[in-house]
């Protein structure tokens, strides 16, 4: 037998076939990135319809209030001896707050796009002690007891769907539009409390109960020395947020009731103050409530799927690179990259598919419709059945590997680190007795 001592030709090069599997790989992150964009697309799409939705309806629902307001003038001289005057306002938050409230969701549909609505029924009650200025030395014929206002923020007030009346001790008035003089939020309702003026220097109660279309969300401020809120509601997957979380709450399959109780004592702003001296006061900082969730969660999947497509690439391409080095055929780049633009498709089906039967099922049909694809052509391309199966084999496994890891939360970085361990250690061995510098890629020709 004869030993040549030519040179492998540049065209049978491994290192040349390995540039220009990187170069595929690299050509496709174009349409990954073009996919990875559908998807943001897709994504803003249903925001959007959110939006519109709650344009119509009502946006997401913020109460803060009630907030006591009592106008008063200060008077100052200046350096030649002038009196000036100048309105000031002293501001009480009540000592009580209480509100109970049953949400009814609905969904809304605007094409293949769900959003979720509601009507909620609110009971308010509570208590503010009579106010007090004394404390900081004004004198009573400086007070504008006529001027005083109750005042409620509401932030969406299109949403309010029934009139509105305070009940203020044994008086009933009704609101108007605006939220007064208060100088903390714009949108609201507000009532003249001009009794204030011979009231007894006793615990004043109110109460009014309000009905509002909304979006999504509903908060509360924690105004009160002691606030509770109450919320029931026929909807199973709700997500409380905010600065503080319920003390209690049940959740079942028919809906959720949960309750929150908040102290005065976990705020940063005072039960009281005045212009002259008010704090930095952050309404919104303190807010809690609850989301009506709908587990439209197949975008932020498909997202986080895409962001794998490279390493599927990889590994595909690895399995057919391992074909040409253990076998004696060849593989056209072309034939590399037909695979590639299939795998890249499969993220198109599953999102398209996701937007109409849900994540699960669209991720099956994608899944087998995408591995069907590649062993059909693995079979051509690999002259031999039982290739291909190896390579369907190893595709379903990566893609039921993804599926778990796409259902993780907390053990995601843990179950991916340990699997593209195992993926690697197991090329390792496969290839750990291949003598690289003797490896010649040729045709099956060449090798009879």
């Amino acid at each position: 037998m004869t030993i040549s001592n030519t040179r492998p030709s540049l065209r049978h090069s491994m290192f040349v076939k390995l540039l220009f599997v990187g170069l595929l790989i690299l050509i496709l992150l174009i349409p990954l990135t073009m996919v990875e964009n559908l998807v943001y697309e897709r994504q803003g799409r249903h925001e959007s319809v959110i939006q519109e939705v709650s344009e119509l309806w009502g946006h997401s629902q913020t109460l803060i209030g009630p907030i006591l307001t009592i106008p008063y003038r200060s008077f100052w001289k200046d350096s030649d001896g002038k009196t000036h005057s100048q309105l000031n306002k002293a501001q009480f938050l009540p000592a009580e707050f209480k509100v109970d409230g049953d949400i009814i969701p609905e969904i809304r549909s605007r094409g293949i796009f769900d959003v979720v609505v509601y009507r909620v029924n609110l009971s308010v009650t509570g208590t503010f002690p009579h106010p007090d200025l004394g404390r900081w030395k004004i004198s009573p014929e400086h007070i504008l007891w006529e001027e005083a206002t109750f005042s409620m923020g509401i932030s969406d007030t299109r949403g309010i769907r029934n009139a509105l009346f305070l009940n203020w001790d044994k008086d009933k008035m009704e609101f108007l539009s605006g939220a007064g003089n208060n100088g903390f939020f714009q949108k609201g309702l507000h009532v003249r409390l001009p009794q204030l003026a011979s009231a007894v220097n006793t615990p004043h109660t109110f109460s009014f109960d309000v009905s509002l279309n909304g979006n999504e969300q509903l908060e509360f401020v924690p105004v009160g020395k002691k606030t509770t809120v109450n919320l029931s509601a026929s909807w199973p997957d709700p997500s409380f947020d905010g600065a503080f979380l319920p003390i209690h709450h049940d959740i079942s399959d028919t809906g959720f009731h949960a309750k929150w109780q908040v102290s005065h004592l976990g705020r940063s702003y005072p039960q009281y103050w005045t212009t002259q001296n008010r704090p930095e006061i952050d309404f919104y900082s303190t807010e809690f409530g609850v989301k009506l969730l709908l587990l439209v969660d197949f975008y932020h999947k498909s997202e986080r799927s895409v962001k794998y497509g490279i390493l599927f690439i990889l590994l595909t391409f690895t399995i057919f690179f391992l074909f040409e080095v253990l076998n004696p055929l060849r593989i056209h780049p072309l034939q590399y990259l037909m695979v590639g633009f299939a795998l890249c498709l499969f993220y198109v089906l599953l999102l398209s598919i996701s937007e109409h039967l849900g994540f699960s099922i669209a991720y099956l049909i994608a899944c087998v419709s995408t591995i069907v694809l590649i062993m059909a052509y693995a079979n051509k391309a690999l002259h031999s059945i039982g290739r291909a199966g190896i390579m369907a084999l190893a595709l379903s496994g990566l893609y039921g590997y993804l599926y778990v890891l796409l259902h993780l939360q907390d053990y995601a970085l843990l179950f991916g680190a340990v699997g593209l361990f195992l993926i690697l250690a197991s090329v390792m061995y496969i290839t750990r007795n291949i003598d690289w510098y003797a490896v010649n890629l040729q045709s099956p020709e060449s090798k009879l």
